[in-house]
């Protein structure tokens, strides 16, 4: 069972975990996005009773809807984002949208050459931004990540959060 609750002006999600541990998690000032996450919750919730944990990922996605991009698409048909393949897809679709053109496009490192202001960027796709950390010595020849989760704050390059474009409808 997962609730929400209100406390000022910031919305709350709390819930138990299948070995019972309360917890609860600090999620958005929207009403709206507070409910979808309370629904995403509720649903890992039923899928994994017995694995012992909620993934972090369900409220971290929610809790980043706060910043507010110039373009918003919401995700209708997208059922979850889980790994970098999934975050080339949602970038392809909205590039154009936020003043990206592609030049090239691969499947290995790094994974497109953009252009955007007249500037040629390199960028590689993600899940999480810590996983650019796997990447070593590559990585200066990058100047973007694209990522879902932005989870590595110091990261040496600029980090594009893809996840304050969409509205998460999962």
């Amino acid at each position: 069972m997962a609730w929400l609750y209100q406390r000022g002006n910031r919305y709350y999600i709390g819930y138990y975990t299948p070995d019972g541990k309360r917890v609860r998690k600090s999620v958005s000032t929207s009403r709206e996005v507070a409910e979808m996450a309370l629904k995403r919750i509720e649903a890992d919730i039923e899928g994994q009773e017995g694995e012992g944990g909620i993934p972090e990922a369900a409220v971290g996605v929610m809790a980043r809807h706060l910043g507010e991009p110039e373009y918003r698409e919401r995700l209708f048909t997208y059922p979850g984002v889980r790994c970098s393949e999934n975050v080339r897809e949602l970038f392809v679709r909205i590039h154009d949208k936020i003043g990206f053109e592609v030049l090239k496009s691969q499947a290995e490192f790094p994974n497109y050459v953009l252009s955007k202001q007249d500037r040629i960027i390199r960028a590689h796709a993600v899940l999480k931004s810590s996983d650019l950390r796997t990447v070593g010595p590559d990585l200066q020849k990058c100047n973007l990540g694209i990522c879902w989760i932005h989870d590595w704050h110091d990261a040496p390059i600029s980090i594009l959060d893809l996840s304050g474009y969409y509205d998460f409808y999962g």
